[in-house]
Protein backbone atom coordinates (compact mmCIF):
# COMPACT_ATOMS: atom_id res chain seq x y z
CA UNK A 1 0.00 0.00 0.00
CA UNK A 2 1.80 3.38 -0.76
CA UNK A 3 0.44 7.15 -1.01
CA UNK A 4 2.25 9.08 -3.19
CA UNK A 5 2.31 12.96 -3.71
CA UNK A 6 2.08 14.06 -7.07
CA UNK A 7 3.93 17.23 -8.75
CA UNK A 8 0.49 18.96 -9.45
CA UNK A 9 0.16 18.40 -5.21
CA UNK A 10 -2.66 16.04 -5.73
CA UNK A 11 -1.95 12.19 -3.87
CA UNK A 12 -2.28 9.07 -5.56
CA UNK A 13 -3.47 5.75 -3.47
CA UNK A 14 -2.39 2.09 -4.28
CA UNK A 15 -3.29 -0.96 -2.30
CA UNK A 16 -1.80 -4.46 -2.97
CA UNK A 17 -3.58 -7.77 -1.46
CA UNK A 18 -3.71 -11.18 -2.09
CA UNK A 19 -7.60 -12.88 -2.99
CA UNK A 20 -8.49 -16.31 -1.84
CA UNK A 21 -6.84 -17.85 -4.65
CA UNK A 22 -3.32 -16.32 -3.91
CA UNK A 23 -3.55 -13.88 -6.69
CA UNK A 24 -2.26 -10.63 -6.59
CA UNK A 25 -4.27 -8.24 -6.99
CA UNK A 26 -4.21 -3.94 -7.13
CA UNK A 27 -6.63 -0.88 -6.62
CA UNK A 28 -5.33 2.03 -7.58
CA UNK A 29 -7.37 5.62 -7.85
CA UNK A 30 -5.56 9.43 -8.30
CA UNK A 31 -6.32 12.68 -7.71
CA UNK A 32 -7.16 13.57 -4.21
CA UNK A 33 -6.83 17.32 -3.54
CA UNK A 34 -5.59 16.42 0.12
CA UNK A 35 -3.76 13.19 2.08
CA UNK A 36 -6.72 13.24 4.22
CA UNK A 37 -8.71 12.09 1.73
CA UNK A 38 -6.18 9.94 0.34
CA UNK A 39 -6.13 8.05 3.20
CA UNK A 40 -10.01 8.14 3.93
CA UNK A 41 -10.27 6.10 0.51
CA UNK A 42 -7.31 3.90 1.16
CA UNK A 43 -9.19 2.68 4.83
CA UNK A 44 -12.72 2.77 3.24
CA UNK A 45 -11.23 0.53 0.27
CA UNK A 46 -9.04 -1.92 2.43
CA UNK A 47 -12.05 -2.41 4.68
CA UNK A 48 -14.55 -3.55 1.79
CA UNK A 49 -11.30 -5.67 0.42
CA UNK A 50 -12.06 -7.45 3.49
CA UNK A 51 -15.25 -7.95 3.70
CA UNK A 52 -15.11 -9.42 -0.22
CA UNK A 53 -12.41 -11.62 0.75
CA UNK A 54 -14.04 -13.07 3.96
CA UNK A 55 -17.50 -13.45 1.98
CA UNK A 56 -15.56 -15.29 -1.02
CA UNK A 57 -14.22 -17.88 1.80
CA UNK A 58 -17.18 -17.81 3.03
CA UNK A 59 -18.83 -18.56 -0.20
CA UNK A 60 -16.41 -21.02 -1.27
CA UNK A 61 -16.72 -23.34 1.93
CA UNK A 62 -20.99 -23.72 1.75
CA UNK A 63 -22.12 -26.62 0.26
CA UNK A 64 -25.48 -27.80 -1.13
CA UNK A 65 -27.72 -30.01 1.12
CA UNK A 66 -27.50 -32.73 -2.03
CA UNK A 67 -24.20 -32.83 -2.43
CA UNK A 68 -23.69 -33.37 1.63
CA UNK A 69 -25.75 -35.65 1.31
CA UNK A 70 -24.22 -37.84 -1.88
CA UNK A 71 -20.84 -37.22 0.90
CA UNK A 72 -22.55 -39.23 3.24
CA UNK A 73 -24.11 -42.11 0.57
CA UNK A 74 -20.89 -42.59 -0.21
CA UNK A 75 -20.28 -44.68 3.33
CA UNK A 76 -23.19 -45.50 3.77
CA UNK A 77 -24.29 -47.28 1.29
CA UNK A 78 -21.44 -49.99 1.52
CA UNK A 79 -23.25 -50.75 4.92
CA UNK A 80 -26.58 -51.80 3.79
CA UNK A 81 -28.40 -54.01 0.97
CA UNK A 82 -29.37 -52.68 -1.89
CA UNK A 83 -33.33 -52.53 -0.77
CA UNK A 84 -32.59 -50.64 2.21
CA UNK A 85 -30.26 -48.17 0.18
CA UNK A 86 -32.62 -47.50 -2.67
CA UNK A 87 -35.51 -46.82 0.11
CA UNK A 88 -33.65 -44.05 1.57
CA UNK A 89 -32.63 -42.14 -1.98
CA UNK A 90 -36.88 -43.11 -2.87
CA UNK A 91 -37.92 -41.39 0.43
CA UNK A 92 -35.38 -38.20 -0.08
CA UNK A 93 -35.95 -37.84 -3.28
CA UNK A 94 -39.44 -37.79 -2.90
CA UNK A 95 -39.51 -35.82 0.40
CA UNK A 96 -36.27 -33.49 0.95
CA UNK A 97 -35.30 -32.65 -2.60
CA UNK A 98 -38.46 -31.76 -3.64
CA UNK A 99 -39.06 -28.13 -4.91
CA UNK A 100 -40.91 -27.27 -1.88
CA UNK A 101 -38.13 -27.33 0.76
CA UNK A 102 -34.73 -28.49 0.38
CA UNK A 103 -34.10 -29.57 -3.89
CA UNK A 104 -31.45 -26.66 -3.84
CA UNK A 105 -31.41 -25.86 -0.36
CA UNK A 106 -27.52 -25.03 0.99
CA UNK A 107 -26.67 -26.67 4.41
CA UNK A 108 -26.18 -23.46 6.50
CA UNK A 109 -29.75 -22.48 4.90
CA UNK A 110 -31.46 -24.78 7.15
CA UNK A 111 -32.32 -23.08 9.83
CA UNK A 112 -34.45 -24.87 13.13
CA UNK A 113 -36.97 -22.73 12.21
CA UNK A 114 -37.14 -24.05 8.55
CA UNK A 115 -36.44 -27.97 9.64
CA UNK A 116 -39.43 -27.64 12.70
CA UNK A 117 -41.67 -26.20 9.57
CA UNK A 118 -40.61 -29.10 7.20
CA UNK A 119 -41.16 -32.30 9.88
CA UNK A 120 -44.07 -30.81 11.34
CA UNK A 121 -45.42 -31.23 7.87
CA UNK A 122 -44.16 -34.70 7.25
CA UNK A 123 -45.27 -35.82 10.50
CA UNK A 124 -48.93 -35.62 8.79
CA UNK A 125 -48.12 -37.58 5.89
CA UNK A 126 -45.69 -40.18 6.87
CA UNK A 127 -46.36 -42.54 10.19
CA UNK A 128 -43.25 -43.48 10.13
CA UNK A 129 -41.38 -39.87 9.33
CA UNK A 130 -38.70 -40.15 12.15
CA UNK A 131 -37.15 -43.67 11.14
CA UNK A 132 -37.00 -42.12 7.58
CA UNK A 133 -35.49 -38.95 8.08
CA UNK A 134 -32.10 -40.77 9.38
CA UNK A 135 -30.35 -40.14 6.26
CA UNK A 136 -31.16 -36.13 6.83
CA UNK A 137 -30.15 -36.15 10.40
CA UNK A 138 -26.77 -38.35 9.43
CA UNK A 139 -25.90 -35.67 6.90
CA UNK A 140 -26.43 -32.50 8.63
CA UNK A 141 -24.43 -34.49 11.31
CA UNK A 142 -21.53 -35.02 9.47
CA UNK A 143 -21.39 -31.26 7.97
CA UNK A 144 -21.52 -29.89 11.46
CA UNK A 145 -18.44 -32.11 12.31
CA UNK A 146 -16.72 -30.89 9.13
CA UNK A 147 -17.52 -26.86 10.27
CA UNK A 148 -19.39 -26.58 7.37
CA UNK A 149 -22.73 -25.45 10.02
CA UNK A 150 -21.96 -24.42 13.23
CA UNK A 151 -25.40 -27.07 14.72
CA UNK A 152 -27.03 -29.48 13.32
CA UNK A 153 -30.44 -27.88 13.44
CA UNK A 154 -32.25 -31.32 14.27
CA UNK A 155 -30.90 -30.67 17.72
CA UNK A 156 -33.19 -27.74 18.53
CA UNK A 157 -36.44 -29.02 17.21
CA UNK A 158 -39.06 -31.13 18.54
CA UNK A 159 -40.46 -33.67 16.66
CA UNK A 160 -44.22 -34.00 16.65
CA UNK A 161 -46.45 -37.27 17.06
CA UNK A 162 -46.64 -39.01 13.74
CA UNK A 163 -49.52 -39.95 12.08
CA UNK A 164 -51.00 -42.94 12.80
CA UNK A 165 -50.11 -46.34 11.22
CA UNK A 166 -52.95 -47.56 9.21
CA UNK A 167 -55.53 -49.68 10.85
CA UNK A 168 -56.78 -52.95 7.96
CA UNK A 169 -59.33 -54.43 9.51
CA UNK A 170 -59.03 -56.93 6.38
CA UNK A 171 -55.38 -57.92 7.33
CA UNK A 172 -54.01 -60.24 9.26
CA UNK A 173 -50.28 -60.54 10.26
CA UNK A 174 -50.24 -64.52 10.06
CA UNK A 175 -52.54 -67.27 9.33
CA UNK A 176 -53.99 -69.85 12.38
CA UNK A 177 -53.64 -73.54 11.65
CA UNK A 178 -57.37 -73.32 9.83
CA UNK A 179 -56.68 -70.62 7.77
CA UNK A 180 -53.51 -71.62 6.54
CA UNK A 181 -55.58 -74.82 5.42
CA UNK A 182 -58.00 -73.22 3.87
CA UNK A 183 -55.54 -70.45 2.01
CA UNK A 184 -53.57 -73.99 0.47
CA UNK A 185 -56.52 -75.29 -0.15
CA UNK A 186 -57.77 -72.57 -2.37
CA UNK A 187 -54.14 -72.16 -3.96
CA UNK A 188 -54.07 -75.80 -4.67
CA UNK A 189 -57.65 -75.27 -6.92
CA UNK A 190 -56.89 -72.29 -8.25
CA UNK A 191 -53.22 -72.92 -9.77
CA UNK A 192 -52.64 -76.92 -8.68
CA UNK A 193 -54.15 -78.06 -11.62
CA UNK A 194 -52.56 -76.14 -14.49
CA UNK A 195 -49.03 -76.67 -15.80
CA UNK A 196 -48.34 -73.36 -16.46
CA UNK A 197 -49.58 -72.50 -13.32
CA UNK A 198 -48.67 -74.83 -10.85
CA UNK A 199 -45.57 -73.15 -9.69
CA UNK A 200 -47.26 -70.67 -8.10
CA UNK A 201 -49.50 -73.36 -6.05
CA UNK A 202 -45.69 -74.98 -5.39
CA UNK A 203 -44.17 -71.96 -4.55
CA UNK A 204 -46.82 -70.52 -1.56
CA UNK A 205 -46.28 -74.07 -0.46
CA UNK A 206 -43.05 -73.25 0.37
CA UNK A 207 -43.16 -70.04 1.31
CA UNK A 208 -45.83 -71.43 4.13
CA UNK A 209 -44.25 -74.04 5.46
CA UNK A 210 -40.66 -72.99 5.53
CA UNK A 211 -40.52 -69.83 7.39
CA UNK A 212 -38.54 -68.58 3.80
CA UNK A 213 -37.58 -64.86 3.21
CA UNK A 214 -39.06 -64.57 0.12
CA UNK A 215 -35.93 -63.11 -1.50
CA UNK A 216 -34.49 -66.37 0.15
CA UNK A 217 -37.46 -68.53 -1.62
CA UNK A 218 -36.60 -66.57 -5.33
CA UNK A 219 -33.14 -66.90 -5.09
CA UNK A 220 -33.11 -70.96 -5.15
CA UNK A 221 -31.66 -73.31 -7.58
CA UNK A 222 -32.76 -77.25 -8.19
CA UNK A 223 -28.81 -77.57 -7.02
CA UNK A 224 -30.05 -76.41 -3.70
CA UNK A 225 -32.74 -79.05 -2.91
CA UNK A 226 -31.37 -81.79 -0.93
CA UNK A 227 -34.53 -84.93 -1.82
CA UNK A 228 -32.18 -87.49 -0.22
CA UNK A 229 -31.82 -85.98 3.13
CA UNK A 230 -34.55 -83.68 3.34
CA UNK A 231 -33.41 -80.24 3.10
CA UNK A 232 -32.90 -77.04 1.42
CA UNK A 233 -29.52 -74.95 1.31
CA UNK A 234 -30.51 -71.43 1.78
CA UNK A 235 -26.99 -69.69 0.72
CA UNK A 236 -28.46 -66.75 -1.48
CA UNK A 237 -31.02 -63.96 -1.43
CA UNK A 238 -32.92 -62.30 -4.19
CA UNK A 239 -33.42 -58.22 -4.50
CA UNK A 240 -36.00 -57.24 -6.76
CA UNK A 241 -36.95 -53.95 -5.82
CA UNK A 242 -37.39 -50.50 -7.24
CA UNK A 243 -34.28 -49.68 -9.00
CA UNK A 244 -32.82 -53.34 -8.87
CA UNK A 245 -33.14 -56.13 -11.01
CA UNK A 246 -32.27 -59.66 -10.47
CA UNK A 247 -29.58 -59.37 -8.30
CA UNK A 248 -28.08 -61.97 -6.18
CA UNK A 249 -26.65 -61.24 -2.92
CA UNK A 250 -26.43 -63.06 0.43
CA UNK A 251 -28.70 -63.78 2.70
CA UNK A 252 -30.01 -61.08 4.77
CA UNK A 253 -27.84 -62.09 8.00
CA UNK A 254 -25.04 -64.49 8.88
CA UNK A 255 -27.24 -66.52 10.50
CA UNK A 256 -29.04 -66.77 6.86
CA UNK A 257 -27.47 -69.42 5.35
CA UNK A 258 -28.28 -72.57 6.94
CA UNK A 259 -30.20 -75.75 5.67
CA UNK A 260 -33.80 -76.22 6.59
CA UNK A 261 -35.84 -79.26 6.88
CA UNK A 262 -38.23 -79.98 4.82
CA UNK A 263 -41.66 -81.93 4.88
CA UNK A 264 -42.37 -85.05 2.54
CA UNK A 265 -45.32 -83.52 1.19
CA UNK A 266 -43.04 -80.30 0.51
CA UNK A 267 -40.76 -81.87 -1.47
CA UNK A 268 -43.66 -84.17 -3.66
CA UNK A 269 -44.83 -81.10 -4.53
CA UNK A 270 -41.29 -79.28 -5.58
CA UNK A 271 -40.53 -82.55 -7.64
CA UNK A 272 -43.63 -82.64 -9.41
CA UNK A 273 -42.79 -78.97 -10.11
CA UNK A 274 -39.31 -79.71 -11.59
CA UNK A 275 -41.03 -82.10 -13.75
CA UNK A 276 -43.26 -79.82 -15.19
CA UNK A 277 -40.83 -77.41 -15.31
CA UNK A 278 -38.17 -79.59 -17.40
CA UNK A 279 -41.03 -80.44 -19.84
CA UNK A 280 -42.50 -77.08 -20.46
CA UNK A 281 -39.03 -75.66 -20.95
CA UNK A 282 -38.10 -78.92 -23.51
CA UNK A 283 -41.04 -77.43 -25.13
CA UNK A 284 -40.57 -74.40 -25.51
CA UNK A 285 -36.77 -75.37 -27.21
CA UNK A 286 -35.15 -73.81 -24.11
CA UNK A 287 -32.44 -73.99 -21.67
CA UNK A 288 -32.52 -74.63 -18.27
CA UNK A 289 -31.95 -71.73 -16.24
CA UNK A 290 -31.60 -73.92 -13.00
CA UNK A 291 -34.39 -71.84 -10.87
CA UNK A 292 -36.68 -73.00 -8.98
CA UNK A 293 -39.55 -70.69 -9.26
CA UNK A 294 -39.14 -69.36 -12.61
CA UNK A 295 -40.78 -66.28 -14.20
CA UNK A 296 -43.71 -67.64 -16.77
CA UNK A 297 -41.58 -67.76 -19.76
CA UNK A 298 -39.33 -69.87 -18.30
CA UNK A 299 -36.37 -67.68 -18.80
CA UNK A 300 -35.53 -65.90 -15.48
CA UNK A 301 -35.97 -65.15 -12.00
CA UNK A 302 -40.06 -65.07 -10.91
CA UNK A 303 -41.12 -61.18 -10.56
CA UNK A 304 -41.43 -60.47 -6.90
CA UNK A 305 -44.90 -57.85 -7.35
CA UNK A 306 -46.55 -60.90 -8.98
CA UNK A 307 -46.54 -62.62 -5.35
CA UNK A 308 -48.37 -60.10 -3.84
CA UNK A 309 -51.25 -60.38 -6.59
CA UNK A 310 -51.45 -64.12 -6.14
CA UNK A 311 -52.02 -64.03 -2.57
CA UNK A 312 -54.44 -61.42 -3.11
CA UNK A 313 -56.45 -63.64 -5.39
CA UNK A 314 -56.38 -66.69 -3.12
CA UNK A 315 -57.20 -65.18 -0.21
CA UNK A 316 -60.29 -63.64 -2.12
CA UNK A 317 -61.43 -67.47 -3.24
CA UNK A 318 -60.69 -68.29 0.43
CA UNK A 319 -62.94 -65.34 1.53
CA UNK A 320 -60.05 -65.17 4.11
CA UNK A 321 -58.47 -61.81 5.46
CA UNK A 322 -55.24 -61.20 3.49
CA UNK A 323 -52.03 -60.80 5.12
CA UNK A 324 -48.40 -59.50 3.71
CA UNK A 325 -46.40 -62.12 1.93
CA UNK A 326 -43.47 -61.60 4.41
CA UNK A 327 -47.03 -62.64 6.80
CA UNK A 328 -46.19 -66.32 5.65
CA UNK A 329 -42.81 -66.22 7.60
CA UNK A 330 -44.80 -64.68 10.50
CA UNK A 331 -47.17 -67.87 10.00
CA UNK A 332 -44.70 -70.35 10.43
CA UNK A 333 -42.93 -69.08 13.63
CA UNK A 334 -46.45 -68.36 15.16
CA UNK A 335 -47.37 -72.03 14.31
CA UNK A 336 -43.78 -73.60 15.13
CA UNK A 337 -43.88 -72.21 18.60
CA UNK A 338 -47.41 -73.41 19.12
CA UNK A 339 -46.20 -76.97 17.73
CA UNK A 340 -43.57 -77.04 20.52
CA UNK A 341 -40.28 -76.04 18.70
CA UNK A 342 -38.28 -74.53 21.22
CA UNK A 343 -37.01 -70.78 20.42
CA UNK A 344 -33.31 -71.81 19.29
CA UNK A 345 -34.64 -74.04 16.41
CA UNK A 346 -36.64 -71.43 15.25
CA UNK A 347 -33.49 -69.04 15.17
CA UNK A 348 -32.16 -71.70 13.30
CA UNK A 349 -34.97 -72.49 10.94
CA UNK A 350 -35.46 -68.47 10.40
CA UNK A 351 -31.78 -67.65 9.77
CA UNK A 352 -31.83 -64.96 12.99
CA UNK A 353 -28.49 -63.79 13.94
CA UNK A 354 -30.40 -62.67 17.13
CA UNK A 355 -32.42 -65.00 19.08
CA UNK A 356 -33.92 -61.46 20.36
CA UNK A 357 -35.09 -61.20 16.87
CA UNK A 358 -37.49 -64.19 16.99
CA UNK A 359 -38.65 -63.57 20.62
CA UNK A 360 -39.80 -60.36 19.81
CA UNK A 361 -40.70 -60.55 16.39
CA UNK A 362 -42.28 -64.15 15.71
CA UNK A 363 -44.23 -64.54 18.71
CA UNK A 364 -47.16 -63.73 18.25
CA UNK A 365 -50.27 -64.82 20.66
CA UNK A 366 -53.23 -66.45 18.57
CA UNK A 367 -56.89 -66.30 20.01
CA UNK A 368 -56.49 -69.77 20.68
CA UNK A 369 -53.25 -68.78 23.11
CA UNK A 370 -55.24 -65.76 24.83
CA UNK A 371 -57.76 -68.06 26.26
CA UNK A 372 -55.74 -70.36 27.41
CA UNK A 373 -53.23 -68.58 29.08
CA UNK A 374 -55.29 -68.49 32.32
CA UNK A 375 -55.36 -72.33 32.48
CA UNK A 376 -51.49 -72.31 31.88
CA UNK A 377 -50.64 -70.40 34.87
CA UNK A 378 -53.39 -72.23 36.88
CA UNK A 379 -52.21 -75.69 36.28
CA UNK A 380 -48.91 -75.05 37.92
CA UNK A 381 -49.77 -72.61 40.77
CA UNK A 382 -52.84 -74.85 41.53
CA UNK A 383 -54.48 -73.40 44.61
Amino acid sequence: MSIKKQKDKTYNVRISYSDNDGKRREKNKKGFASLTLAKKWERKTLDEIDEILANQEQEKNRILLHDAYEMWLVTYKPKVADTTYFRVTRFMDNHVFVAKWFKDSYVDEITPTILQQFVNELSTTVHDYNKNLMPLKQTLAQCAVMDLIEINPFDKIVKPKAKPSPIFTDRLDFYTVEQLNTFMSSAKKLYGTDDNMYRIYALFRTLAFKGMRRGELLALKWSDIDYKNNLIHITKNLVTSSGVKEVIHPPKTKAGKRDVKVDNTTLAILRHWQAIQAKLTLASGLQSTGIVFTNGDLTGYQNVNKLRLWLIQVAKQANLPRIKVHGFRHTYATLAIQAGMNIKQLQYQLGHDDVQTTLSVYSGLTESDKAKTADVFTSLVNF
